[in-house]
């Protein structure tokens, strides 16, 4: 079609780093077609949603932003994509929807449907999907996209594999994203030179679940390069500053010989979050975690013992079905016993088409939502404890933004929020890795002067 230079494309993830990571490639596939990319809350011609099924709470989030681009164009082309997408009908709310999969054929399928919308005496296009059924080889493959996923921090998500093996009682995400498959690691090294070549300094390395990297070609060949190989190939990218892991699970993972490589490579950041979920064995098993709380533990041991200063984050969900006030407090006790820098809490969510779903003994809301208000002050107080024992210590702040005081805001390598004071010896730029002193603490954040 022409003149698409006028045509405003907008666009919204919602959930994870991958969701963030699609979006922000089919951003850029869409500005290389001649689309005028603008902000999700502008007027635009089309608008595309990236959406999230993690939580009852999300898909309703994923509802209410199709209503609201509704109102705010009420003629444009409104697009779903994505988890909550793959397993329910939006097509009330939207003109075209389309699952996990399929990706790499949406802006084709947006140009077209825009197309159509011109041509004359065309009836409004409203509730059609963009099916690609299960069948397909997309579902049994890597589907690489066309854009390259330049986001507007500093740091770049780079995802390299979808889909989940595990099936974990109360998870709905695996359901939506099908079987693990993993993206081959030529593809994922020339993308990470692309973005360092565009000043990322900063690579958040994403996917369904990172523990199944290679697993495609390691259940055929046990030799064969695996996370570990891939991470000391992408810490050899001239330029590239820092690299990161974004949520793995201990298990299957964390050993001495994977700590003593990822220790021994300068530009990975000592910062692991690990997916926990709940630190009572009883729950674990129910959850279907492949983590019990030994080997959960060991995991962090074996961490600490190669990197003894280390973040490690985690996923706590709270009023699983079936747990009692003793359970609850086993995790507690448990997450105070691992010293985490960050809890990210969840409320049980009962999820369709789960084990979890038809589980006897599920809780009231109220009883889930006491046992979130306490994990969260437990994680409010593990945040600060983080902070004060590093008070004093030295640091690198990756400087992603900077606020009306002049000061900067960015992350130390281990993951504690800085907020770095003004320099009085030079000037600071976006993306520059400051040295810093972490001097005080500021609620949840470090308080950094740049070191002499």
């Amino acid at each position: 079609m022409d003149k698409k230079e006028q045509i405003k494309f907008a666009s919204l993830a919602l959930g994870c780093k991958t969701n963030q990571y699609e979006l922000d490639a089919l951003n850029d596939e869409a500005a290389a077609a001649g689309f005028q990319t603008v902000a999700a809350d502008d007027v635009a011609d089309v608008y595309v949603l990236n959406s999230c099924t993690v939580t009852a709470e999300a898909g309703r989030k994923c509802r209410q932003m199709l209503r609201r681009f509704r109102k705010q164009n009420p003629e444009a082309l409104i697009v779903c994509s994505g988890c909550h997408s793959e397993l329910y009908d939006l097509g009330s709310l939207c003109d075209l929807s389309i699952g996990t999969v399929g990706r790499s054929q949406l802006l084709d399928e947006i140009i077209a449907r825009l197309a159509e919308a011109e041509a004359p005496d065309a009836e409004p296009l409203r509730q059609e999907r963009f099916v690609v059924e299960t069948e397909n080889p997309l579902w049994r493959q890597y589907e690489e996209l066309s854009g390259t996923a330049y986001a507007e921090e500093t740091r770049a998500y780079l995802k390299i594999q979808d889909g989940c093996d595990n099936r974990c009682s109360y998870c709905a995400t695996t359901l939506a994203r099908g079987p693990a498959r993993s993206r081959r690691p030529e593809a994922i090294i020339r993308e990470a030179e692309r973005l360092v070549a565009a000043n990322y300094g900063e690579l958040v390395l994403t996917g369904t679940n990172l523990n199944s990297y290679a697993c495609d070609w390691q259940r055929h060949d046990p030799e064969s390069p695996g996370l570990i190989d891939l991470l000391e190939e992408l810490n050899r990218i001239p330029g590239l500053i820092r690299l990161r892991l974004s949520s793995i699970d201990a298990a299957g993972i964390i050993s001495d010989e994977f700590m003593k490589r990822y220790a021994g490579m300068e530009r990975a950041c000592p910062h692991f979050h690990l997916s926990l979920q709940s630190g009572c064995n009883k729950i674990l098993r129910a959850m279907r975690r492949r983590d019990t709380r030994e080997s959960f533990r060991m995991a962090v041991q074996t961490i600490r013992k190669y990197l003894p200063k280390a973040g490690i984050s985690t996923d706590i969900i709270v009023g699983f079905p079936g747990e009692t006030e003793e359970d609850f407090q086993e995790t507690m006790d448990f997450c105070e016993e691992m010293n985490f820098m960050r809890i990210h809490v969840f409320r049980f969510s009962r999820r369709e088409d789960t084990a979890a779903y038809d589980m006897p003994d599920q809780l009231h809301g109220d009883i889930k939502r006491e046992r979130a208000e306490r994990m969260h002050a437990l994680a409010e107080q593990l945040a600060h404890r983080a902070i004060d024992k590093s008070l004093g210590e030295s640091r690198s702040v990756l400087a992603e933004r900077d606020d009306e005081l002049g000061r900067w805001h960015g992350y130390t390598e281990d993951y504690l929020p800085a907020i770095v004071l003004p320099d009085k010896v030079g000037a600071i730029s976006r993306g520059d890795l400051l040295k810093v002193r972490l001097c005080e603490r500021c609620d949840s954040f470090v308080i950094a002067r740049v070191s002499d």
